[in-house]
């Protein structure tokens, strides 16, 4: 029977070490994923710092983000930008987006709305729905270093409404519905608030319910009204005007009972 030495012992002893010690720095990324559901925050930092060192660009824009909440440590919006810029380099929508989210605020670096529309334009090339929502939301109201542009607008919104983004399918039923930024047409402000309001958005249930209650773009309908508003009036944020409307379409009857008779 042969001994291994003591050289070659040691040799294999390496090599097996090697391997874990590779294995090990090959998973960072699952680590900290994993220690990032559970809420160890420190822990998702050490790993997915080994991961985006390894160039890993999940890790890195999930690291910036860490970063970037003050997850596991004190915010550093510099470095945050700093990771966002790397695995944006890799080609990730994702870390664009965020990256565009930083520039539009000057966060951790100086604020520049054409380079985060830049950025933004490059993630909805990719097919991020966020991008493309937020490109339509710069070009409606403009802001201080980016002129507004009611046509890029809209065109904007409607690639994001056509895929279903219920945000983008009520502000472009209130762009028709406005006739400010577009000539006013009441069915296709009902075609999106329609849409919007299906996905239970509160605002486009309000809408749609004061649309048929008025008769605008529609035969007045207080029974289609009254559908509309009750869904808005369970919601925080529209529930105050959808109940007074409510009232006025039912005077003093019973909500339920009113309902029933339309």
């Amino acid at each position: 029977m042969r001994i291994a030495k003591p050289r070659a012992l040691f040799f294999l002893l390496l090599g097996i070490s090697c391997v874990l010690i590779l294995g090990v720095v090959l998973n960072a990324y699952s680590f900290g994923r994993s220690a990032f559901v559970a809420g160890n925050y420190k822990t998702a930092r050490t790993w997915y710092l080994v991961a985006a060192t390894l160039g890993n660009k999940r890790a890195q824009n999930n690291l910036a983000n860490l970063y970037a909440d003050g997850l596991g440590a004190a915010k550093n919006y510099v470095l945050a930008a700093l990771l966002f810029q790397k695995a944006a380099d890799n080609d990730l929508a994702a870390a664009k987006f965020n990256l565009a989210n930083l520039y539009q605020d000057g966060k951790g670096v100086p604020q520049n709305t054409a380079k985060a529309v830049e950025l933004f334009k490059s993630a909805a090339a990719q097919g991020d729905i966020e991008s493309i929502f937020n490109l339509g939301q710069i070009y409606a109201t403009g802001r201080s270093d980016f002129a507004k542009n009611p046509e890029q607008a809209i065109t904007w919104y409607q690639k994001a409404a056509e895929r279903g983004y219920a945000s983008a399918q009520y502000n472009l039923g209130s762009i028709y519905s406005q006739g400010v930024d577009a000539p006013k047409d009441m069915l296709e402000a009902g075609k999106w608030f329609h849409k919007a309001a299906q996905q239970g958005h509160a605002k486009a249930e309000m809408d749609l319910g004061t649309m048929y209650a008025y008769g605008w773009g529609y035969d007045k309908d207080p029974a289609q009204a009254l559908e509309w508003l009750v869904k808005a009036a369970a919601k925080p944020a529209t529930a105050f005007k959808a109940r007074q409307l409510m009232e006025m379409i039912c005077g003093t009857n019973d909500i339920e009972m009113c309902r029933k008779l339309q």
